[in-house]
């Protein structure tokens, strides 16, 4: 198995133009986006990373922040790479400006059904059109998420055949409430088993990991960043109060030097899972003991 890849999962803004009832981040009040000023320091600290680390860039939804496609430019520009999760929502032109300045330092855009907001049919050719602006940079991976909300389960079973079915990927997210699976009745786990049963690894599908004890890179190889500038060394370092790095924004970002030990019960988050942070684990493994 290979190494960690460093990779930052960067919240760039907390405002969203959706108002999705399960949504796990909510939408945040008062946190749109950073300053000029602000975003200058944190490109100045960020770009500044040794080595080439992966920026998986999200919200809030990050089309929010105009100078987006900048953002993306001037990492790729540096040596990094760039991921992005959106709702899709931004004018397809917008969308390809963020492409053409990601360049072939693009790796991961993945975009979320949100049927709350948007008629799926919209969506999907939406998609297609994305796919197409997408060809052009082979490294390029386009991968298309829905929540799985307790009740809905047929629903995106569908979507998955749908969207597979037009050789796009698709990525049954399980709904967490404060960092915990959902509660799904008897009904709804047979479903999910009958539909998803084929999806075994973090790449595939977020089974909320059981990796406590295991050796883990988050906050030496892999951090997340709050809208607000502040950087931890995982969702649950977050969530907990004990994995906090200082700050985008003032200069304090300091990483550990060395991994630990997993503290948390649940690993919910599969971008470190996928991306060998986590020792032993991820990088299309599904090994190990996951609560549903």
């Amino acid at each position: 198995m290979s190494g960690p890849r460093p990779t930052v999962s960067w919240n760039i803004v907390g405002g969203c133009n959706y108002r999705c009832t399960y949504c796990v981040q909510k939408h945040m009040p008062g946190i749109g986006g950073p300053t000029d000023e602000q975003l200058e320091a944190a490109l100045a600290t960020l770009t500044a990373l040794p080595g080439s680390w992966e920026f998986k860039i999200s919200g809030g939804e990050p089309f929010m922040l105009k100078r987006l496609p900048e953002v993306a430019q001037r990492l790729a520009a540096a040596g990094h790479k760039v991921s992005l999760l959106t709702n899709l929502s931004a004018p397809l032109r917008v969308i390809s400006t963020f492409i053409e300045a990601a360049g072939e330092q693009l790796r991961t855009f993945s975009c979320s059904l949100h049927r709350e907001e948007v008629e799926e049919a919209e969506f999907f050719e939406k998609a297609r059109a994305v796919k197409e602006l997408l060809a052009k940079w082979p490294r390029a991976t386009f991968v298309v998420n829905s929540v799985v909300v307790p009740g809905h389960v047929p629903e995106v079973a569908e979507s998955r055949e749908r969207f597979e079915g037009a050789g796009i990927k698709f990525y049954p997210q399980l709904m967490r409430v404060n960092g915990q699976p959902a509660k799904y009745g008897w009904v709804d786990r047979w479903r999910i088993d009958r539909a998803f049963g084929d999806m075994v690894s973090p790449s595939q599908i977020n089974r909320g990991y059981q990796l406590k004890g295991r050796l883990c890179h988050a906050g030496s190889k892999y951090f997340i960043i709050h809208p607000k500038g502040d950087a931890f060394s995982c969702y649950p370092g977050k969530r907990f109060g004990d994995g906090h790095l200082g700050n985008i924004f003032d200069g304090t970002l300091r990483l550990w030097d060395a991994p630990n030990p997993c503290r948390y019960e649940v690993c919910p988050c599969t971008v470190p899972q996928n991306r060998g942070i986590i020792e032993g684990f991820g990088n299309s493994s599904g090994e190990g003991s996951h609560s549903f």
